[in-house]
């Protein structure tokens, strides 16, 4: 298979640099856009300056069309964002500078926008809710390696392609399949057609739960767990959930993480069973599970900080005013939690412009017919069973 156009002996989607520290910079942040790494950190600000420039306008406008939609449609600035920037992308052509900025702020500003976010989170929900959670995220993670290996076979899609793809659906799109790739052995071609049809398939998982939102009245925990088990990435996750409303989207993240780092576990038995049946392979697939913990990105633990020091009430609120101040005569007090909370939505919607400004729709219809189908076949039949087990509990 030939390298498409969009991708260079640098890029970590061509294998050459797999376990590289500039493809690790991203991971786990946004699956979702054609993978290059971030700029170094000595890049020049009037490098940068472009794309965060125009990320920000896009959110801006963002905001303005957000708040002027009814509110039976659940889609907030995240999502209008991320359209916009869609739009933008694949209409005009962008100036080759916008793509540093916005690489930076998906490689830097998710990850904060993530841990932001979980400072809003009550953690007494998992006295209650906690092992239901737990039993979602492994059905959504079995059932999608599972059906990924069974359909695959039947479809005609290698081994290993279905392998990746059931990773990616299960656990945390490319990051998951830039993580297991070296434990199977994985060759450019698979890498190349599960992560276009992880990407693909993963906007339209977005989209599809966001009109399901809004088409039918979907309790709050219960639309979070569906978003978080079965969408692809986090920020689309979050994106997707916080337009539902507070505690939906907080619930989605947690769950989502939760899938996340699930993949510790995962590529260790998947490199083991991997090493028992291909000997041949025994180099490649040992030595991925000594780097596999740097495939859990640091902000599923800062996002569990976060909410645990939310929880037991330790962050501390902003005070001001009071005394002879003529504008606010009396001290107000505003809640810490809340303010790290609107933070990281403030910083996601950005980050969301930042990712439709970086996604070519050319690349990712690129990707195999049978990958995709797959894809979308394990993406429908786990999301349905996801919905089924929330209508019965």
């Amino acid at each position: 298979m030939s390298r498409p156009a969009d991708f260079t002996n640098s890029d970590p989607f061509s294998g050459l640099q797999l376990l590289s520290d500039r493809a690790l910079q991203s991971l786990g942040s946004m699956e979702a856009v054609e993978w290059t790494p971030a700029p170094a950190k000595d890049s020049p600000w009037r490098a940068l300056g472009p794309g965060i420039a125009v990320a920000a306008l896009v959110t801006a406008v963002a905001a303005g069309l957000a708040g002027r939609l009814p509110a039976s449609l659940p889609v907030g600035a995240s999502v209008l964002a991320l359209t916009l920037g869609i739009l933008l992308r694949n209409a005009l052509p962008l100036p080759a500078a916008v793509a540093a900025g916005c690489r930076w702020i998906v490689s830097r500003v998710i990850p904060v926008a993530i841990v932001a976010l979980g400072a809003g989170l009550n953690l007494g929900i998992l006295a209650t809710d906690g092992p239901r959670f737990l039993g979602y995220i492994l059905a959504a993670v079995t059932l999608s390696f599972f059906l990924a290996i069974v359909l695959g076979r039947w479809m005609g899609v290698k081994t290993v392609t279905a392998l990746l793809i059931g990773a990616g659906t299960g656990i945390c799109g490319s990051s998951a399949i830039l993580a297991i790739a070296p434990a199977v052995d994985a060759d450019e071609e698979d890498i190349l057609l599960s992560v276009g049809a992880i990407n693909l398939v993963g906007l339209l998982a977005m989209f599809a739960c966001i009109g399901l939102g809004s088409a039918l009245p979907i309790p709050a925990v219960d639309f979070g767990v569906l978003t978080g088990a079965t969408i692809h990435a986090v920020p689309t996750v979050a994106a997707a959930a916080f337009g539902h409303g507070e505690e939906a989207g907080r619930i989605a993240t947690l769950v989502k993480l939760g899938r996340v780092a699930m993949l510790v576990p995962v590529v260790f038995a998947i490199a083991a069973l991997w090493r028992r049946r291909h000997p041949a392979g025994r180099t490649r697939s040992a030595a991925a599970g000594g780097k596999v913990s740097r495939f859990v990105p640091w902000f599923v633990w800062g996002f569990a900080l976060a909410a645990l020091l939310g929880t037991l009430g330790l962050i501390p609120g902003l005070v001001f005013g009071g005394g002879n101040t003529p504008l606010f005569p009396e001290s107000r007090v505003l809640a810490g939690a809340a303010l790290l909370s609107k933070l990281g939505k403030v910083l996601l919607a950005v980050a969301m412009a930042a990712i439709g400004l970086q996604v070519g729709l050319r690349s990712m219809l690129r990707t195999g017919v049978r990958a995709i189908a797959l894809s979308v076949i394990v993406w429908l039949v786990v999301t349905g069973v996801i919905a089924a087990l929330l209508r019965l509990s």
